[in-house]
């Protein structure tokens, strides 16, 4: 009986054994016995490795460690060796005590892992400011490299087409909004309808909000729209182009596209703080005040009208408990004055009628007759208000702005 139990657990260990190999060979793909990452970015790095061995048959391994128990090359080979037993691989070693890097490649992928190769999966990794991105930039230039490998079929045999391979792999995500550096200046006349002095003058106040406010303020002038509406074309001149102040690129940026009349149009769009500050009412009332300007090509005077309402609208306001205060010391100040004047005129006394106030026979009213003389009306065309509305521009984000064409 004893030796039947015996059996069964020398038996079962045996299994055990095999299952754990075997899943060893699957799911370990960064070493990291310092404990450099976190394990939800061990498993994330894992997932990326095991998704680039699945349909190129390369594995792709990485280690940080500060051992000193045996050289380098021979940790890289049992790091290596000890997690997988594929014939086409790498394995890289980072040993953060002297900052030097060793590698370990199978025989058959030396064509594959050159040392030209090597070299940029780690000055991929180096480029990185934290651990896990330099690691995931480490497989994402290996992932490059192994793209044109075949997908092994179940024998392990390169039998696919690289076409078949693309196939299988994920795919991005490219509709995510990626928020770029601005590179252009905060006032761009494309038009050329502003003189140079005057933009320069403008330029200068326009950096002038960033340092003071905190807020990017911009000027954009068009020929045309490139085929989309105002409001899209305004967003995504501010997206695209890296406008904002801070971490919410927190703005506001007038569009102008000058023409005949009727043709003529302005935008204002507003993201992050700039969407609070300048909400509907303000964006339509600097509008309607630079139309006129616009309309007579004072383009100096319209944009210096925008600029200075945009600091009218950031610079601080009276506190709320300060307007009650003077709203209070006012109240009491006029009571005072009007007590005073009323207490002066004790001799006026009520009427219950208006006659006392006429002298009796001094008008008679004879007839009547109205004369209608003349009427004049003056026309002038109305801007066509386009929108006004919070809405999501093509980049994903919310921007709210104002229009009109005139």
């Amino acid at each position: 009986m004893t030796k039947k139990i015996f059996a069964i657990l020398v038996a079962f260990i045996i299994c055990f054994s095999i299952v754990l190999s075997a899943s060893a060979y699957t799911e370990t793909y960064v070493y990291d016995p310092d404990n450099h990452l976190t394990s939800s970015e061990i498993s994330e790095i894992n997932d990326y490795a095991s998704y680039i061995e699945s349909y190129t048959g390369v594995t792709v391994m990485f280690s940080i460690t500060g051992q000193e128990d045996m050289s380098n090359d021979e940790f890289a080979y049992m790091a290596y060796d000890t997690n997988t037993d594929n014939d086409m691989g790498i394995c890289v070693v980072h040993n953060t005590t002297d900052e030097k890097y060793f590698w370990y490649v199978t025989d058959e992928a030396q064509d594959l892992f050159t040392g030209a190769v090597v070299d940029d999966m780690l000055t991929s990794y180096d480029k990185s400011e934290s651990y896990f991105d330099g690691i995931y930039a480490y497989f994402e230039t290996a992932e490059s490299y192994v793209e044109g490998v075949n997908i092994p079929d179940n024998n392990n045999s390169s039998t696919e087409s690289v076409t078949e391979k693309n196939e299988n792999k994920p795919e991005e995500d490219t509709t995510k909004f990626v928020p770029v550096d601005r590179k252009l200046p905060l006032v761009v006349d494309n038009a050329d309808i502003i003189p140079d002095d005057a933009e320069k003058a403008l330029l200068e106040r326009c950096d002038m909000f960033v340092s003071e406010y905190e807020m990017e303020v911009a000027i954009v002038t068009v020929n045309d729209f490139e085929g989309k509406t105002s409001e899209a074309y305004a967003d995504d001149f501010y997206d695209y182009n890296g406008y904002g102040w801070g971490e919410n690129d927190d703005g506001v940026l007038v569009v102008y596209k000058p023409g005949e009349e009727g043709e003529r149009e302005i935008r204002i769009t507003t993201h992050g703080r700039g969407s609070e500050v300048f909400f509907e009412g303000i964006r339509e009332g600097i509008i309607t005040d630079m139309i006129p300007l616009l309309t007579a090509e004072d383009y100096e005077g319209a944009f210096t009208t925008y600029l200075d309402r945009a600091e009218t609208q950031l610079k601080p306001g009276i506190s709320v408990i300060w307007f009650f205060v003077l709203t209070l010391v006012g109240a009491v100040i006029g009571l005072i004055i009007t007590g005073s004047m009323t207490a002066k005129n004790k001799t006026v006394v009520p009427q219950k009628n208006a006659k006392v106030y006429t002298r009796q026979g001094s008008m008679n009213v004879t007839g009547r007759n109205d004369v209608f003389l003349y009427t004049r009306t003056d026309v002038q065309p109305k801007a066509q208000d386009n929108d006004s509305s919070t809405h999501t521009s093509s980049s994903g984000r919310t921007h709210n702005g104002s229009g009109a064409k005139f």
